[in-house]
């Protein structure tokens, strides 16, 4: 999927989350998996869309760890499997994409999830290969899987975000409620840090959701979002890592109660809002890349 005839300043690079959630598949799916491809639709739909009146997009199939297989494996299993096919596809993209399609410009790096793990690979390995390259990134959006103190200290070139309209920044967050404290989630790693996308700041002031310009909510069978009654406030919660919604009235969009999901409790949490990293924060995440990439055009 990309942009046919490029008319903005910028990209987007977009690495979808796990869309291939297929028991019949092996732990790396096919390129052409038919469920991978439709859901990987849907997503972008969802998700990448948000930048899609700032940036050119661009975004690749590539291989991935089959979301149906991850709970049966460790997590240095998975970290193995996306570190083969995975990482070699992703790569071979970005090859292309700046060989043939890149034309010079500045532009963001996003994912979600799986597809925000594939873009700390990224950044730690082959942009440490190709600094050429990631002097022109104007910020990596990784949501929905966490950046590490740990993370930053093994790959001291990789900063973390710190403001609004600071660049060649990750900027990274992973979203729940307040009953998901104390129990274990896949995408919270020890050590996490993030920021918060209402009032981008890195310490608990919480933000209220007078400054949400507008939170949504994913379709499941058809691309697209629906608009919410109510806007999700955030607060970062230090200790744990995570950016919490504090309103009760959101737990019912929790990730367990997407129907067929109920199972992933013990590996999300009651109260994860996984699904909704980028559509809670919809309309603050375009207008964030907008400023971003004004701030690199004025800069450079």
């Amino acid at each position: 999927m990309r942009t046919e005839n490029p008319d903005k300043a910028v990209d987007t690079i977009f690495l979808y989350p796990s869309s291939c959630n297929d028991p019949e598949e092996d732990v790396i799916c096919r390129i052409d998996n038919p469920i991978m491809t439709q859901t990987a639709q849907l997503y972008y739909a969802s998700q990448a869309t948000a930048f899609e009146p700032v940036a050119n997009m661009y975004a690749p199939y590539w291989r991935q760890v089959n979301g149906a297989k991850i709970p049966m494996l460790s997590y240095e299993d998975v970290h193995k499997a996306e570190w083969s096919e995975p990482r070699t596809d992703v790569y071979a993209a970005l090859d292309y994409y700046f060989e043939n399609l890149n034309n010079g410009r500045p532009y963001f790096l996003a994912g979600h999830s799986q597809g925000s793990n594939l873009c700390y690979i990224v950044l730690s390995d082959y942009m440490k290969e190709h600094p050429d390259y990631y002097e022109r990134m104007i910020a990596a959006y990784c949501i929905g899987d966490s950046l590490t103190r740990q993370y930053l200290k093994d790959n001291p070139h990789v900063k973390a975000a710190q403001a609004a309209d600071d660049l060649g920044v990750v900027v990274s967050w992973n979203t729940e409620g307040p009953a998901n404290k104390g129990r274990n989630s896949l995408v919270i790693a020890p050590g996490a840090i993030g920021i918060n996308p209402l009032n981008w700041r890195t310490d608990e002031t919480p933000a209220g959701p007078e400054l949400n310009l507008g939170s949504f909510l994913p379709r499941l069978l058809e691309p697209g979002l629906d608009e919410l009654p109510v806007k999700a406030d955030a607060v970062l919660d230090l200790e744990r890592g995570s950016l919490m919604v504090m309103n009760p009235e959101f737990e019912k969009y929790a990730i367990t109660k997407i129907p067929g999901f109920e199972q992933v409790e013990p590996v999300f949490g009651p109260a994860s809002y996984h699904g909704c990293d980028y559509s809670f924060f919809y309309l603050n995440i375009r207008e964030n890349a907008r400023l971003r990439a004004e701030e690199w055009l004025k800069r450079n």
